[in-house]
């Protein structure tokens, strides 16, 4: 294998590795931020400038190209921030209901024993 090849191949392998641990980021909910997400995509972008010569020739540039442009919607979508934020609002929601329906529950109680 020539050294162009090889260098060729590492370049490949370490944007592969790299996509792929932003996408499990993505999915682990830790890019919560969305300035964080667009900063993100911006180096994608600037990494998919990087492979552009790549594409051409090689299947799995073009497949790894395609999935980071794939990710770079992702990061760039807004519906999984107002998911979140919705569940949070739900889930706040329900505990302030719990302490309301126990506080009710000992005031009833307090008037009972008296």
């Amino acid at each position: 294998m020539k050294q162009e090849d090889i260098l060729h191949s590492d370049v490949i392998n370490y944007f592969a590795g790299e996509f792929a641990a932003l996408e499990e980021r993505l999915k682990a909910g830790r890019l919560e931020d969305y300035r964080e997400r667009v900063l993100v995509s911006r180096k994608i972008a600037e990494a998919l400038h990087l492979l552009a010569p790549y594409v051409r020739s090689d299947p799995r540039a073009r497949h790894l190209v395609k999935s980071a442009e794939t990710l770079k919607k992702e990061l760039l979508s807004v519906k999984s921030i107002i998911e979140k934020q919705l569940l949070q609002q739900k889930d706040q929601q329900s505990l302030l209901q719990a302490i309301v329906s126990k506080r009710k529950k000992a005031r009833h109680s307090d008037e009972a024993a008296n």
